[in-house]
């Protein structure tokens, strides 16, 4: 579980075979929205391209939150090599968007977020340790 940035908790869900696997998570309010940051880590079960429907299901009811008044997002941490240098990290991040159904996730995908602006809200966000978690 050290794969996910320090300030994500670890949340244990079950992905689409009904297996556990670990998450990244962090929540952030503003107001009367919430921010849901996920990361998979390096656990391919939890990969949220195959598996976002069922990690955001339960994370809404889990923590009763309003999907109307929800962004959900995704950090991806990549390794990058160049030679005669130590291997770094770097990081993307996705929103996801989805038609709900109640609880229930639909017609999901994720779009990479390209504004600089939202990129160092995401960044800044990431640092902070007061958001909720």
């Amino acid at each position: 579980m050290s794969e996910f940035p320090a300030s994500f908790s670890p949340i244990q869900l079950h992905n689409r075979l009904n297996r556990p696997v670990w998450v990244g998570f962090k929540i952030a309010r503003r107001g009367s929205r919430q921010l849901v940051m996920l990361s998979a880590g390096a656990d391919s079960g939890a990969r949220l391209n195959k598996n976002f429907e069922t990690f955001v299901g339960q994370i809404v009811r889990e923590f009763k939150l309003d999907p109307e008044h929800t962004d959900f997002v995704e950090l991806r941490q990549e390794r990058a090599e160049s030679e005669g240098a130590a291997a770094g990290a770097t990081h993307s991040w996705f929103r996801w968007h989805a038609q709900w159904v109640g609880s229930a996730p639909m017609e999901c995908k994720a779009d990479p977020v390209t504004s600089e602006s939202a990129r160092s809200y995401l960044d800044e966000v990431l640092l902070r340790s007061d958001a909720a978690a």
